[in-house]
């Protein structure tokens, strides 16, 4: 459809403005001027520094959320750290979380194997989202134990986003 046509319809739409369909691209459309393109912000960083990969934010949150929910029972890593609970004991290592696959549920998608704990782009078929997103995790603790704080609902959809478009 030429621009002229496009115009046309949007107008007919109710649509005032005509919209340049590269004007995110900074390809621009008219050849009568200079061209700009869109450039991202900095993302800043909690520790100062900054990035234009939203994904090193995203991962860290995810870490942060993981760390404060899921690592005092399944291993942390860090010296004084629970060893976990065997044999899932690894939440923090995503190399890992995306390469295992649990003994006990099978895969939705293929019942012959088990469910991996992260599977990239599918939260749904993420033994660690699912698990948190039903509420089974954390559990309630024993009686005279504090609490693990539950994920919020915003910690849910950074996981998801985290899941979905940051894991490779």
């Amino acid at each position: 459809m030429n621009r002229l046509a496009l115009a046309a319809l949007l107008s007919a739409a109710g649509c005032l403005q005509v919209l340049d369909p590269d004007a995110a691209s900074g390809n621009g459309g008219d050849d009568d001027g200079p061209t700009i393109a869109i450039d991202t912000p900095p993302i800043e960083l909690p520790d100062g520094g900054s990035t234009a990969d939203a994904c090193v934010l995203t991962t860290q949150q995810a870490h942060d959320i993981l760390a404060r929910n899921c690592a005092a029972c399944h291993g942390g890593g860090s010296p004084g750290a629970s060893q976990g609970q065997p044999p899932f004991d690894f939440v923090l290592d995503f190399d890992r979380l995306k390469a295992t696959r649990s003994s006990s549920v099978p895969d939705p998608s293929n019942p012959e194997q088990g469910m991996l704990f992260i599977s990239p782009g599918a939260p749904e078929l993420s033994r660690v989202y699912m698990r948190i997103w039903s509420r089974e995790m954390p559990p309630e603790p024993p009686v005279g134990l504090p609490p693990i704080p539950m994920p919020s609902v915003s910690d849910m959809s950074l996981l998801d986003a985290w899941i979905t478009g940051c894991m490779e």
